[in-house]
Parts: structure tokens; sequence; C-alpha cells
């Protein structure tokens, strides 16, 4: 090979390699920023929120819930019981309920919405305007109290809210009003009549995580509780509980639900949790007690909406 041909080779191989330095370079930034971007596409700015802001949150949200009902409530617990147990450990009602406790406005308003569900979640359910006006009374009423007003100045500082306070009143609506379909084409539920109703599919009980709720059907001898698991004391401001019953003579082995919260605590911290930690364990604190919040992501439709929300301890 001529002296000439020599270096000519090395001069293609030496190009040939600074290509492929430049390609993999260029390759590992596009890779990277798409990575970025991914990482960025399910949040504004602000950044992923921390267990002990979530803790901190939850208790600085229990002291701001001016509605709380818990001082017109009386807790039966009675006797303990097994999620396997068959035997009624609590012939009395779970709950002793003042009449004053439905004066709240929260509470008044939330009531209203329980004749607008159909029990069984395989049928459709009927949307009229004035059930769209309850929904919009009850979402206002709430919007006005200093818990939702703390929740919606922490969802905008974690970057997940724009400052239009319509934005969080059509978020709420969305994701807990949301209607879908469970099964077999039927547009018959929704992430706020599993939550603070109740439905029953395939023989069996879903949903059902509200104490105002459960009382009305232990009323109306359509619930019975059976005992309780556990309980966690959140002080003048209520419990959680975690307990046995039965709903429509269907056996639920363990349910869990806020007792004298108000319904606007309850859906700040689902709200919260969905919004933050969807699918994932969400760690409160309340009077001192940790625990979790789960959230499940239900999709129908292109859209994303809450499929169940309850405490866990």
């Amino acid at each position: 090979m001529s002296l000439r041909s020599l270096v000519s080779f090395f001069v293609i191989v030496v190009v040939v390699i600074i290509g492929d330095v430049l390609w993999s370079t260029t390759s590992n930034s596009d890779t990277a920023n798409q990575n970025v971007n991914q990482g960025s596409s399910n949040k504004k700015t602000g950044g992923d929120v921390e267990d002990y802001e979530l803790r901190e949150f939850s208790e600085e949200l229990l002291s701001k819930d001016t509605n709380n009902a818990a001082r017109f409530v009386t807790v039966n617990l009675q006797g303990m019981t097994t999620s396997r147990s068959a035997n009624d450990e609590a012939p009395l009602p779970l709950l002793s309920i003042d009449s004053k406790a439905y004066s709240i406005p929260s509470i008044e308003k939330l009531m209203l919405l329980y004749n607008n569900y159909i029990l069984e979640s395989n049928q459709n359910e009927v949307y009229t305007a004035q059930e769209k006006n309850e929904e919009n009374d009850l979402l206002d009423t709430i919007l006005s109290t200093p818990v939702m007003q703390h929740t919606r100045n922490f969802l905008i500082k974690k970057g997940k809210l724009g400052k239009d306070p319509k934005e969080f009143k059509d978020l709420l609506r969305a994701i807990w009003f949301g209607m879908y379909s469970r099964g077999q084409g039927r547009i018959g539920s929704s992430g706020f009549e599993h939550v603070f109703l109740a439905e029953l599919k395939n023989s069996q009980v879903s949903g059902l995580h509200n104490w105002v709720y459960f009382n009305e059907e232990e009323k109306n001898k359509r619930a019975n509780y059976l005992g309780y698991m556990k309980k966690i004391d959140l002080g003048n401001k209520g419990s959680i509980l975690k307990y046995h019953f039965t709903f429509h003579d269907v056996d639920k082995p363990v349910g869990s639900m806020f007792i004298g919260t108000s319904p606007e605590l309850e859906i700040a911290l689902y709200s919260t949790c969905y919004i933050l930690r969807a699918d994932k364990i969400c760690p409160l604190k309340m009077n001192g007690n940790r625990f979790i919040i789960r959230t499940f992501t239900y999709r129908y439709r292109g859209r994303n909406m809450i499929g169940s929300a309850f405490p866990e301890i």
C-alpha cells in the first residue's frame, strides 16, 4: 500500500470513529431529554411530594375541620371480631348521632345525593339536571371551607393545580362524579357513589366508606355492624374504624371509614392522595397516629377517575 493510500485509510477510520462518538452522544442526550419529559409529563412545576409533607398536610387538615361532627357522634364499639367470624359481636347499632350533625352544611348537602343512585352497579344511572345541581351545591359548599382551601393551596404549591379556582372544582367534579361502567357496558358507577354510598355487584358489597351513609343504612335495617377489628383515635375530631358488617344481607368481611369527620375532610384526603399517589400507598398522620389511604384509578373511555378510596389501619 502506498503512503498516500495509507494516509487516506487512517483519515477514513478517524472520521468514522468521530461520527460514532457524535451519534452516540446525541442519541444519549435525546434519550435523557425524553426521560426528563416523560418524568414531568404528569405534573406541573413543584416536584414530587415527600411522605413527611403528606403527614404534615393531614395533621394540619384535621385542625382545620370546622364542620367536624364528632361532638355529635357516639361510637358504640361493642365486641371485637375478625373478618372470618360469622358471629354478631355487636347487637346494638354502631353509631348514635345527635340531630344537630345533620344541620352541618356539607353533611346536609351530602345527604341530598343519596337518592340519586341505583344500588346495583350493573344498571344504567339516570342523570338529571336536579342531580347535577345537587352535585354543584355540594362542591360549592365544601370548596368554601378552610379544609378545601388549604387542600387547594397545597396542590398549587405541589404544581398539580393552577391558580384558577374553577380548575379545582372541575377536577373534583371529573374524578368524583364522572360516571363509568364496571361491567356489561352499563354506566352505573362513579367514585362518589362507590366511596360515599355503596354498590352491589355480583352479590358482593362494593365501597361504603362513609359514616353518615352507614348510619342511615343501619337505621333502616339495611346494614348491620358485626364488630370491630381496629380503631384509631382522632382525639375530639373522631376516629378511624376497621370493622365487619353486612349490607342488604351480604357479608363484607372488612370495611373501613372515618367517623365524625366532615365530608370535605374525607374528599380532601382522598383527592389529594389520588392526585399525588394514585394506586400507591399514601402515608398520613392525624392526632399523632400514622395510617395510610389507598386510592385506585378507574380508567374509562380515556379518562382517569376514582375507582375506590379508603383509609387503611
